[in-house]
Formats: C-alpha cells, sequence, structure tokens
C-alpha cells in the first residue's frame, strides 16, 4: 500500500512536472501544475473507485455499509474543493504576470469552447455540484446521489485535462513579445481543434479495455474486500435495538381495557 502510494505520487508528479517545465507554453510553465495533478488523480480516482465499488458490492450481493460510503464522499468532497483551490491560485498566479492575460483572457472569456468547458464543465458541474450532492444533509444519505456525483466529477476532470492540454496549446505561442507575428504557418493564430473519429475511438478503447480488465480481476480474483457492513468497518456501530415482545400481562390488561361492547353477540 505504501510502496503504491509511493508510485502515485512519483507518476503524477512526473505528469504534472511535463507541464509545468513547458515554458515556451504561457498556459504552462508553473510550479503548481505538479500538486495540481496530484489532487486531480486523487478527485478523479476517487470518483472512479466509488462507482467500481458501488458496482462491484452489488453484483457480488456483498453487503456495504453506509459508514464506508460516508468516509468516502466526504473525502470526495474534500477533494473537489482542494482541485478548485489550486485551480483558482494557478489562474490568480498567472493573472498577476502581465505576460500571461492573453492566455488567461483566452481561457477564462474569449476562448469560446474552452471557456464554456472551463466554467460550465469543469467549475460548476464537476466542482461546485458534487461539493453540494455530498455535502447536503439529505442528497449526502443517498447512494444514487453520490453515484451522480462521482459521474460529475469523472466529465468535470474530463473537461479540465481538455481545457489543459488542448485550450494551452490552440493559443499561439509568444515568439516575440510585444510584437504582431504572421506567417504562412499560422505563427499568431488560434488553431481549432476537433477530436477526429479515430481519437475518439482510441480514447473510449482505452477506458473500455481498462474496464474490461477491472471486471474480470474482479471476477476471478479476490479483490474486493467480503464485508464491509457497518458492523465490521465500524468500531463504534451500535445495532439497532429490538422491539421488546408483548407478555402475558400486557395481553391480559388489553383484553380488560376493551369496550363491553365489543363482546356483545351481534357486534
Amino acid at each position: 500500500g505504501i510502496f503504491a502510494f509511493i508510485w502515485r505520487l512519483s507518476l503524477t508528479t512526473g505528469t504534472g512536472s511535463i507541464f509545468g517545465f513547458l515554458v515556451a507554453r504561457q498556459a504552462y510553465n508553473s510550479a503548481i501544475m505538479a500538486p495540481m495533478f496530484i489532487v486531480m488523480s486523487f478527485s478523479f480516482g476517487l470518483a472512479f473507485y466509488i462507482l467500481v465499488l458501488f458496482a462491484g458490492m452489488s453484483w457480488t450481493g456483498r453487503p456495504l455499509g453506509d459508514a464506508v460510503v460516508k468516509k468516502l464522499k466526504n473525502l470526495l468532497g474534500v477533494f473537489c474543493a482542494v482541485v478548485l483551490y489550486f485551480v483558482l491560485v494557478q489562474h490568480l498566479t498567472n493573472l498577476y504576470v502581465t505576460e500571461r492575460h492573453g492566455v488567461e483572457a483566452f481561457i477564462l472569456r474569449d476562448g469560446g469552447i474552452y471557456t464554456t468547458l472551463f466554467w460550465v464543465v469543469q467549475v460548476f458541474l464537476g466542482g461546485l455540484v458534487p461539493m453540494a450532492l455530498v455535502f447536503h444533509p439529505t442528497t449526502g444519505k443517498s447512494r444514487q446521489f453520490i453515484s451522480l456525483a462521482s459521474i460529475l466529477v469523472i466529465l468535470g476532470g474530463m473537461a479540465q485535462v481538455y481545457v489543459i492540454i488542448i485550450g494551452g496549446q490552440a493559443y499561439p505561442l509568444d515568439l516575440f513579445p510585444g510584437m504582431n507575428v504572421s506567417s504562412s504557418f499560422f505563427d499568431g493564430v488560434i488553431n481549432p481543434y476537433t477530436p477526429s473519429l479515430a481519437e475518439i475511438v482510441l480514447g473510449l478503447g482505452g477506458v473500455a479495455i481498462t474496464l474490461g480488465i477491472v471486471v474480470v480481476a474482479l471476477k476471478f480474483l479476490p479483490i474486493l474486500p467480503a464485508n464491509l457492513a457497518d458492523a465490521m468497518v465500524d468500531p463504534h456501530y451500535q445495532p439497532p435495538a429490538e422491539p421488546e415482545p408483548e407478555t402475558a400481562g400486557d395481553e391480559v390488561g388489553a383484553e380488560k381495557a376493551m369496550p363491553a361492547h365489543a363482546h356483545a353477540p351481534g357486534h
């Protein structure tokens, strides 16, 4: 477990650092990219884990208590908040640097599809709505709403990665600061991008293969715990009090309290 966690940190730090070290792209080139990618992996990975756990325990008929679900959904809400915090710090830092005002205006205001994905899908649907669902006293107790929150977190994560990778590269390079650049090679032009059918199939195919591997592993390997009922995992679990059975004296008292006309013939 410890090795897997350290490997997770190392792998995600490397992925975020790839973007953080790209000094030519104004949307990247920031030390905050590495920790932000770590928190993003925690949030999106936990959302996937919750969905797989719900499905796996349900399909195999294994009990899953509310204690585990409560901890997972609260942790998901915290991760969503931390992701939004890092996104806020990233953009505030870029807005402080004058040379990055152009790319920030592109992402936050003038980017078309990238701006829509950022505000509507990433921030609102993928961040604020899941937090409201998991922390609300009513929806936070419903596994259907927790599943919905997990799905929204995943969709918001896909939008965030799209905005970072595609939006960051769609904005033109600043080859000569303070000067307008144009050429027959489309220098200085915002590049439109539409995923091709092959790219869409490749992406969906990778997800499908991964889910297939998970399903086969759940079927043939002892991965899922046998029992996650509250009585097994919660040290403070108190079984519900059983109703006291009626005694013979209570039945006699009830018989005496019955109205006299109830014994009259014809009634």
